[in-house]
């Protein structure tokens, strides 16, 4: 639970923006919707479990510290059996004090519809009332991608996240709404061995979707057309964004037990792992995270095959997740961080492979060392994080490009840290900004010595 300091300072916060609404809400844009969100380079962190086997107090009980976030995969449109699984989720976060990430996997983009997305708002909302649950829905994430059902499809993609965030936001404000595609070398990923659109008489793209991606104009989708903006639905609707960016080898050698590069995640932060040319293009995290201000929620995991020679377990996992927990050093949007934990089969090794860190008590050893001493967020935080905030935390980063994020794939720079946006606040109103600061001074002072990010010790 965060301290009462923070309670403090927030009433306070909330009583200065009263007082400034007659002139600063003219001339500042607040968000749409409620804001749910970590405080800045304070992510969540939590497992998407194997939940037919696995359960939120075991997984705690392997890690030997609390988290504030779990994952769960569920078939939408609902029905009674989903209902339950997600009253299910609901319950066991809610009762660790995390966030439960809410993933939805439709079985079609045209047939749900407005009132589809009404009960499952419906349900939310009432969860967060019994439960005191936050959500994070991820609506068919990896649409990019073309193993999905849902995969490749912009138009119908647009449509249906649209519907569905409609109707979670009418419900409720302890649920957002998360846009997350597949990280974007191999796009298309028309060689994926377990794509569902690779037959014969299934073309890889239908040709409606086709003139949508194609991008760059030249009659294909390939490698050059922009692997993200088409299937992007709007500030409007979106309130985080996020990658899946599973780290299956230096080269993408799937099934490979190979040691991580001490720079590999960063080179996808800034899209030039895997890729192949130099084409400069502009990075996700700053085309959706920065210049939209939202935050942005990493999805992933290092694989180490039992099966496959080569480094064991703990060499090829303790580099990752060192990276990603570092990430939000020079990412002050990083929101959170769900790692798979699941053994799982994977079409392109033949055979089960290892995800996760806590089934070697070894591992989970090393690694909540180094999560504890990280900075991160590791709750309890349900019904703790949400409300309106015009103005978030975190101005977020920016590369000085005010296009819609979708507007264009490539940029000339790269400035993954760049400044505060301008909140454009008003001159009149800096006098009374000067007084509430004032009130808060004491309350800040001491909500800095528990905001205070300290590097971990493989950085100092």
């Amino acid at each position: 639970m965060r301290p009462v300091v923070t309670a403090l300072a927030g009433r306070l916060a909330a009583g200065a923006a009263a007082v400034l609404a007659g002139g600063l809400l003219a001339t500042t844009v607040a968000p749409a919707h409620a804001a749910i969100e970590p405080d800045p380079r304070a992510p969540w962190f939590g497992p998407d479990l194997d939940w037919r086997t696995d359960t939120a107090e075991a997984y705690v009980d392997r890690l030997g510290t609390d988290v504030s976030l779990f994952g769960r995969s569920f078939v939408y449109p609902l029905n009674d059996s989903t209902d339950e699984a997600i009253s299910d989720l609901s319950d066991q976060a809610a009762d660790e004090g995390a966030v439960a990430v809410v993933t939805l996997q439709p079985t079609s983009l045209t047939e749900p519809d407005a009132q589809d997305a009404e009960r499952l708002g419906g349900l939310l909302a009432d969860l967060a009332e019994a439960d005191g649950s936050t959500f994070l829905v991820r609506f068919a994430p990896e649409m990019n991608g073309s193993w999905t059902a849902w995969g490749q499809q912009p138009r119908d993609y647009v449509r249906a996240f649209t519907t569905v965030a409609d109707g979670v936001h009418a419900a409720t404000d302890e649920a957002a709404m998360v846009w997350a595609p597949a990280y974007g070398a191999g796009y298309p990923f028309d060689r994926a061995i377990n794509s569902t659109t690779t037959s014969a008489d299934a073309p890889a793209i239908s040709p409606a979707a086709r003139r949508v991606l194609d991008t760059d104009g030249d009659g294909q989708v390939t490698e050059t057309d922009d692997p993200y903006g088409p299937y992007y639905p709007g500030d409007d609707v979106v309130d985080w964004v996020g990658l899946t960016m599973l780290r299956y080898g230096v080269t993408q050698q799937f099934g490979a037990n190979t040691v991580p590069a001490p720079d590999e995640l960063d080179e996808r932060f800034k899209e030039r792992f895997g890729y192949g040319d130099d084409l400069g293009r502009k990075t996700f995290y700053v085309r959706f995270a920065g210049t939209p201000n939202q935050p942005f929620l990493l999805t992933t995991s290092a694989l180490w095959n039992p099966r496959a020679d080569g480094p064991d377990a703990l060499a090829i996992q303790r580099p990752w997740w060192r990276q990603v927990l570092a990430a939000t050093e020079e990412r002050p949007r990083l929101g959170g961080v769900l790692w798979l934990e699941q053994e799982r089969d994977e079409p392109e090794i033949g055979n089960v492979v290892e995800w996760g860190l806590t089934a070697n008590p070894a591992i989970a050893r090393a690694f909540r060392t180094d999560l504890l001493d990280s900075g991160y967020d590791l709750g309890p935080v349900a019904g703790t994080t949400s409300g309106t905030d015009p103005d978030r935390a975190d101005g977020g980063d920016s590369d000085g490009d005010d296009r819609s994020p979708a507007a264009s794939p490539t940029s000339e720079t790269d400035d993954e840290a760049a400044g505060r946006q301008d909140g454009g606040v008003p001159p009149f109103a800096l006098g009374a900004i000067s007084a509430v600061v004032v009130l808060l001074a004491a309350a800040m002072v001491a909500l800095s010595i528990r905001r205070r990010r300290m590097r971990p010790p493989w950085l100092r």
